[in-house]
């Protein structure tokens, strides 16, 4: 079974050092990066993206691999904006 999923970055808090990326299945799922410069809108990334925990994820447009930490998945816009502008 594979596990891995893609999604579309649709929103970065360049302040917390969020992203919030819409999943292929229209979920939305908010994580932490230690270096946005390589992300950006419309970003491609693959991974397993709906588990909240910390792991390895590719950047299919940058060509780049990331060290992430998923802190909401499953969410709908509302609360994915709040979780990417909250402390």
């Amino acid at each position: 079974m594979n596990l891995n999923t893609y999604g579309t970055i649709i929103g970065i808090n360049k302040e917390f050092s969020r992203i919030a990326v819409k999943l292929h299945d229209g979920d939305i799922s908010v994580m932490g990066v230690d270096e946005l410069s390589d992300f950006a809108i419309n970003h491609v990334l693959y991974g397993r993206l709906n588990q909240e925990t910390k792991q390895l994820i590719f950047n299919k447009t940058a060509k780049t691999d990331h060290y992430i930490n998923i802190e909401a998945t499953g969410c709908n816009f509302e609360t994915a904006h709040s979780f990417l502008f909250s402390i």
